[in-house]
């Protein structure tokens, strides 16, 4: 069972290029991201969210931290040994797959296809959310720094969020990738080298905790927390029944910690290769920092007694204890003076709070600070907020300049993180629409990224002045995450046996069921946490069915072009040459007929590439304006220019296109033909219009006659017979424009060339004309054809005239005015 599946030669291989694949593409170069580039990349979306996972666990246990470390820990476990195993044999079947969906139409059974339609819908969903849930903690963050614009928070988000939008639509997903790397790096180094410090002073310093309640207290005053949870009474007071109960429930909201780990098989398409060594050490590794992270958090919220503190991070407050703490002159309880100028201000503040604000503020304590201050007198009003006035300076004045500076570059990464993993959000679920577009279930316009990631934005946009709290959107934003882990390892389970043989595992052996033990881990793991979010997060389920359930019919409606499924809307589009906007009946059909495009369009540019189509002489831009008149392709498929792009082919989304790729890949024979027909057809022009001017029937010189001349020694390298007959067939006859402009380059190419290869055939002619020599005389010419120049074939030109009963039909064309009038007139 727990045998390797990896083949024994490829593991090795694979290890001894892991030091370089650890760096490489940190500096955007190399042959793509590392694994601290991957790392680094989703460490936005993967990481941003761990900060806030340690509030959502306490906040789940109802503010019992033994509850929730419980919790995370048999999270972490379902993580390491289940999902983790799972994403990494998927990733080693087919790194790039981009996501759960588009591994069931890779290498899952026909049966589970129905799968990707619904991982479509709530990753876009979850793409939506996680716009929600980064901006709105980017705007509680920034409340760090600037607590005075508590009022302003939910414009503060839609800020971000539009800030961000217009960022990746103008510089575009691929230029935006420096922004994550260096985002991600700083975030991710920073993390680690605080977090231990906090976790040392936590172990080290656990009376530190008289510091939280006057810090929650602060951020209670300035607006900045809305609501916190705290632990009414000893855990050992609960019963059974509430202890489970809230252990599942904590687990289901910390799961939001574990949101991002889709994102990096979803990247794994820009990954170094072998993509899946990279990919899945990437795995291990984020994983790794995902549970330590949340480990020291829970250990440090524990000792410090830190409670649920909704609208600010856990991690941040234990930031400022050790500003203050640490980096600063340290602070002791004896140390916090509350002075007149503080008892003054406590009065005026409460003197001139309305009676309706008073209430306001005892309400929004609800849980905890309440029950101290409901009841208070005036006086003893006065003396709390005084106290709290004497802290807060007592603090700022303990964190001095070092330890300000820490908390400020703490608020400051934090920020930009946040407001990085909205980009994973949009480049994800914008990756996904148009995966989904690929595939004919979505618009084709959603083929560009930039529109995907501008819908996103505006049903964001939407969303967040309604939802306002990250508490509220992490219910729904779980089962999207959770359903990629279902989806994933189930379809890992069940992996179609012809994957596997692919990959060099045979069916049945050590090996493969050491695959599907792997998906096994993965399904065990992922049931179990999809069951507690069902059963924890029930207020949510409704909506995310009915969401979910809107986007996939809106997937089959598109994809099916209309309720019913028709055989006809479903069938290969005829192709029509010059009609590239042609009217599909159904998204699958358009979907057929781009995956035909883009495999003629790759054929063809791989030719360009490679030199194979150099004996045309002509320039790739007229080859490929020709190519997509024909065969109906847009010219922006073909990618011989673009220096970045990645010439290995990704296998299309599903079975069915891929197959029709790899059919239209093949047609290079018949497209070549085609592009040879067109070149005849330029040539024969030229012959056709110029072969008049040697024509001389006083000495015998028929048209036939100088016709083949001219084709034996225009086409030196085919047989005589076979050009001939061709040529025979030749009608001049007007076409279009993107057709001509490749035969005019044929055409002046072979007017360049006749006087050039002709002078000793012409010279024999001019003297016969002249009666110089005699009319009946046979030529020999030898001619050097090829590059090396001694390849030397031998064209007999048959000078005289042949019988009149024996004179050859020569190919007539209409007698066109060489006036320049006309679009297809040879220049």
């Amino acid at each position: 069972m727990f045998k390797s599946y990896i083949n024994p030669v490829e593991r090795a291989e694979a290890d001894s290029k892991l030091k370089r694949l650890m760096f490489e593409g940190l500096a955007l170069g190399g042959t793509g991201l590392g694994v601290l580039a991957l790392i680094f990349e989703i460490a936005a979306d993967a990481f941003s969210v761990a900060a806030y996972q340690t509030l959502l666990a306490i906040h789940g246990a109802n503010g019992y931290h033994e509850i929730a470390i419980a919790s995370f820990i048999v999270l972490s476990i379902f993580l390491f040994f289940g999902i983790v195993p799972a994403y990494k044999a998927g990733a080693y079947l087919r790194p790039n797959a981009g996501g759960s969906g588009p591994l069931v139409e890779a290498i899952g059974p026909p049966r589970m296809r129905w799968l990707s339609w619904i991982g479509t819908s709530l990753f876009f969903l979850d793409a939506v959310l996680t716009i929600i849930i980064s901006s709105i903690s980017a705007a509680d963050v920034t409340m760090l720094i600037f607590p005075e614009f508590a009022a302003y928070r939910i414009v503060l988000a839609e800020i971000y969020a539009f800030f961000i939008m217009v960022i990746l639509v103008a510089l575009g997903p691929k230029r935006a990738v420096p922004l994550f790397l260096l985002g991600g790096g700083a975030f991710t180094i920073f993390t680690i080298f605080a977090l231990s410090i906090v976790s040392a002073a936590a172990l080290g310093n656990p009376e530190w905790a008289f510091l939280t309640n006057g810090i929650v207290n602060r951020l209670e005053g300035a607006g900045v927390v809305e609501h916190v949870v705290r632990a009414q009474q000893d855990l050992s007071a609960l019963g059974p029944t509430v202890v489970f109960q809230l252990f599942f429930r904590s687990m289901s909201s910390a799961m939001l910690g574990f949101s991002g780990y889709e994102v990096i098989p979803a990247s794994g398409k820009h990954a170094a290769k072998p993509k899946w060594k990279v990919i899945n050490t990437a795995l291990t590794l984020a994983a790794v920092f995902l549970i330590g992270t949340g480990v020291f958090q829970l250990l440090a919220a524990q000792r410090w007694n830190i409670p649920s503190t909704e609208g600010y991070s856990t991690l941040l407050i234990e930031y400022e204890i050790v500003a203050a703490q640490t980096f600063g002159t340290g602070l002791d309880p004896e140390d916090i003076v509350v002075t007149d100028q503080d008892r003054s201000a406590a009065t005026n503040r409460v003197a001139n709070m309305s009676a309706e604000m008073a209430q306001s503020t005892l309400e929004r304590a609800e849980d905890h600070v309440a029950d101290d201050l409901e009841g208070l007198s005036e006086e003893e009003l006065i003396d709390e907020i005084a106290y709290d006035i004497a802290f807060a300076r007592a603090l700022s004045n303990a964190s001095g300049s070092t330890g300000t500076g820490f908390l400020t570059v703490a608020g400051v990464l934090l920020a930009i993180i946040l407001l990085l993993a909205q980009g994973g959000g949009y480049v994800g679920g914008a990756a996904v629409a148009a995966n989904a577009a690929r595939l004919g279930r979505l618009p084709s316009f959603f083929n560009d990224d930039r529109i995907g990631i501008a819908v996103i934005w505006g049903i964001a946009a939407v969303l967040i002045p309604i939802i306002r709290e990250v508490v509220i959107v992490e219910s729904y934003y779980a089962f999207g995450f959770v359903s990629a882990f279902i989806i994933t390892s189930t379809t890992v389970f069940f992996v179609r046996e012809e994957v596997m043989i692919e990959r060099g595992i045979e069916p049945g052996s050590a090996e493969a069921r050491s695959l599907k033990f792997a998906g096994l881990r993965g399904m065990i793991a992922s049931y179990f946490m999809g069951i507690v979010l069902i059963t924890q997060k029930t207020d949510a389920l409704l909506l995310i069915v009915v969401a979910g359930a809107v986007l996939t019919l809106l997937q089959l409606f598109i994809a099916n072009g209309g309720l019913r499924r028709e055989p006809l809307k479903r069938s290969m589009p005829p192709v029509r040459s010059g009609v590239l906007r042609p009217h599909y009946a159904s998204g699958v059909q358009r979907a057929y007929d781009e995956a035909r495009q883009r495999g003629i369009a790759n054929a063809i540019s791989e030719m360009i590439e490679a030199g194979e189509l150099v004996k045309f002489n002509v320039e790739p831009e007229r080859l490929i304006r020709l190519v997509s008149y024909t065969y109906a392709i847009p010219p922006s498929l073909f990618h011989h220019h673009d220096h970045d792009h990645d010439h290995d082919h990704v296998e299309e989304p599903s079975i069915d296109l891929e197959e029709i790729y790899q059919h239209a890949y093949d047609q290079r024979d018949e497209v070549l033909s085609t592009i040879e027909h067109y070149s005849h057809y330029g040539i024969f022009t030229f012959i056709d219009k110029y072969h008049k001017n040697w024509v001389n029937l006083d000495t015998g010189r028929h048209e036939a006659t100088v016709q083949q001349a001219m084709l034996d020694v225009l086409f030196p390298k085919t047989d005589h017979d076979q050009i001939w007959e061709e040529y025979q067939t030749y009608r001049w006859e007007k076409i279009p424009e993107a057709v001509w402009q490749f035969c005019r380059e044929r055409y002046r190419w072979a007017k360049d060339q006749w006087p050039n290869l002709s002078d000793r055939i012409t010279t024999i002619w001019v003297l016969q004309d002249f009666g110089l020599v005699p009319p009946d005389i046979d030529i020999d010419m030898m001619v050097t054809v090829g590059d090396d120049h001694k390849d030397v074939r031998t064209i007999h030109i048959h000078s005289h005239a042949p019988d009149e009963e024996d004179d050859p039909e020569t190919p007539s064309s209409p007698d066109v005015p060489d006036n320049g009038n006309d679009e297809n007139t040879p220049l």
